[in-house]
């Protein structure tokens, strides 16, 4: 008896413990990316506008059999995630990407400079209180950003070399 005590005691200090510590990570996660395209921005926004034109150059969707399927012009699929344009002026598009347990929101601003394109993408996350899902978004600049990092290359090159 004394000895299941002690492992119940000790099963809630260490829960108290890790939501203590991940009470100091940030409730808000952001992982951006960018990427100078030597090009004027109509000719990127074009890919960018169109769900149809996303598989050339996005890298989940580029190299394999998942790819956005456009529902119409504000709304595609992505595998089990659901896309949705939540706005799309001056050159900044704003989507919300909601998964069976996740939503995040992305937003692809455009910005030009002397016939060079600047290609800003990031992706918000808010996540609860639980550390287990404090702990998860730690992994997020590291997953998600890579695959940005691959996709905006893609971009670049889809986009330099049609010029």
């Amino acid at each position: 008896m004394r000895l299941l005590k002690l492992g119940l005691i000790s099963i809630v200090i260490f829960f108290l413990l890790l939501t203590a510590i991940a009470s100091l990570f940030p409730s808000d996660i952001i992982v951006s990316r960018a990427v100078n395209i030597t090009a004027n921005k109509n000719a990127v926004a074009n890919y960018i506008a169109n769900y149809n034109q996303w598989n050339l150059w996005m890298e989940g969707a580029k190299q394999s059999e998942l790819k956005v399927v456009a529902q119409d012009s504000t709304k595609a699929f992505y595998g089990t995630i659901i896309i949705q344009r939540l706005s799309a002026a001056n050159n900044i598009w704003k989507h919300e990407w909601k998964g069976k347990s996740t939503t995040q929101y992305s937003t692809i601003q455009l910005i030009e400079k002397d016939n060079i394109t600047i290609v800003q993408w990031q992706f918000e996350q808010h996540v609860k209180w639980y550390f287990w899902q404090k702990f998860g978004s730690m992994m997020n600049d590291k997953i998600l950003g890579t695959t940005m990092e691959q996709s905006l290359d893609n971009l670049k090159k889809l986009v330099e070399n049609k010029q």
